[in-house]
């Protein structure tokens, strides 16, 4: 999360990942596509951002976002995993090059 991985970077990547998956979607149809990676690419971010971090810390964050859930503003986690910055970042690389491969394979 934080900078490296805001939200218009992950619809960047997302769109590039409908683009070279060449759906040949018309304009609605590529919008409602968008949100579904989109919603499914965050969730697998989320997931790897709490698996990078050390236990105590990602009890914190789970707790955080039980009680927010979508309220939960990026500056509040990005509060709670500051110190893990580096195997956080490499851990969504990993998710986001898994989810692409999926996604261009058929496979999201």
């Amino acid at each position: 999360m934080g900078e490296n991985f805001s939200k218009e970077i992950l619809e960047k990547y997302v769109l590039q990942m409908i683009a070279d998956k060449g759906a040949g979607l018309n304009d609605d149809d590529k919008e409602e596509e968008k949100d579904r990676l989109l919603y499914e690419l965050n969730k697998k971010v989320n997931e790897a951002v709490v698996g990078a971090l050390p236990e105590e810390k990602a009890n914190k964050l789970e707790q955080m976002i039980d009680e927010k859930g979508d309220d939960l503003s990026e500056n509040e986690v990005v509060a709670v995993v500051y110190g893990s910055q580096d195997e956080i970042n490499e851990a969504v690389r990993k998710v986001m090059d898994e989810f692409r491969e999926n996604y261009l394979n058929g496979n999201v």
